[in-house]
């Protein structure tokens, strides 16, 4: 894992929670009707110690895909597209590039 150290990126190292449990959650919304646009997860990752100790997400239908990543503090708020032919897996990987990455 590479621990980026500044103060424009997070410095992400592990999970104080299971985010498979919140993907989980939302993953019938990622699987659903996609006629009216491309499904995205929506959310906040609350970091302490560079930990993400917090993570709320919703999933929202976009006609193209985005990605938007920013920190603000202590947390980092997010757009990512989510390809249901990607799985829980393939998100997950997805969310963890952009939280590890977050400016």
């Amino acid at each position: 894992m590479m621990l980026i150290k500044n103060d424009k990126t997070t410095a992400f190292k592990s999970w104080r929670l299971d985010p498979f449990e919140e993907l989980q959650r939302v993953w019938g919304a990622i699987t659903g009707d996609t006629s009216l646009g491309i499904p995205h997860i929506v959310g906040r990752a609350s970091f302490v110690g560079g930990n993400v100790s917090g993570l709320e997400i919703k999933v929202v239908l976009h006609t193209e895909e985005e990605e938007l990543v920013f920190k603000d503090g202590s947390d980092v708020y997010f757009i990512i597209s989510a390809n249901p032919q990607d799985g829980l897996e393939g998100i997950y990987m997805k969310l963890t590039n952009a939280l590890r990455n977050a400016r």
